[in-house]
């Protein structure tokens, strides 16, 4: 680990194309196609609804280190072309990495404003509270979540799963599409959805009456898939 706390993860100049050149030293930690990450669970607020839709002030965050990034989203077109995915695989898993997960999501965002980009923030920052217990960072998930409910309400995104049940192709994947709105209601009553502490502690009751003053109506999903949730808007006489 270099001096700062910041980790030098080497990533590929195709995913990571940064905008001219700076010497190497560890204050920059970037060098073409490499990029310092922090490594810490510290996330100091660039404004009051950094990560929030419609805000874009993550993109002049002087510790966002995805800034001069290219974050590349799925391309129909060119469908190997590598993706923020590709780039978020790349960033190390747990704690260590959570805070640059933030960063790159919410520079997804911000950039290219889908619920796929907002959901995944909303889960950058849970799990950033999660390791570090920060109630700013509880506040900022939470209004994350409701952002896409309230702004992406029928988006969607995709998973893959399942290589070898496609005939004649025993190694592709299936893809398949989970609607948004259940997942983030599924994130928020169940602890076991996420694997970190439920952001509304306490009965999971309190999750619907959360949703509730939201302006949403949660049947939770039930075992064994936890596939059946329903997120319904509500309707006021």
């Amino acid at each position: 680990m270099v001096p700062g706390n910041r980790l030098i993860a080497l990533l590929s100049a195709v995913i990571l194309a940064v905008v001219g050149c700076s010497s190497p030293s560890s204050d920059s930690g970037v060098v073409i196609n490499e990029i310092a990450l922090p490594t810490d669970t510290l996330l100091n607020l660039n404004c009051a609804n950094v990560g929030i839709f419609p805000e874009t002030c993550v993109l002049l965050d002087p510790e966002n280190p995805f800034v001069q990034a290219s974050i590349r989203e799925f391309d129909v077109n060119n469908p190997d072309a590598e993706t923020k995915f590709d780039l978020a695989n790349k960033l190390p898993p747990g704690p260590t990495g959570a805070k640059s997960r933030f960063y790159l999501w919410a520079t997804a965002l911000a950039r290219f404003p889908s619920g796929e980009n907002q959901w995944y923030t909303a889960r950058a920052l849970h799990e950033l509270w999660d390791a570090a217990g920060d109630p700013l960072i509880q506040v900022q998930a939470l209004a994350a979540y409701k952002s896409v409910l309230d702004n992406f309400f029928g988006s969607v995104t995709f998973f893959e799963c399942c290589a070898g049940i496609i005939p004649g192709d025993p190694t592709r994947p299936v893809p398949f599409s989970a609607t948004l709105n259940e997942l983030t209601a599924d994130n928020l009553y169940r602890t076991a959805s996420t694997g970190w502490a439920r952001l509304i502690p306490g009965d999971p009751l309190l999750t619907q009456a959360v949703l509730a003053q939201w302006g949403y109506t949660y049947q939770p999903a039930t075992p064994p898939n936890f596939d059946n949730g329903v997120v319904s808007v509500s309707e006021f006489p």
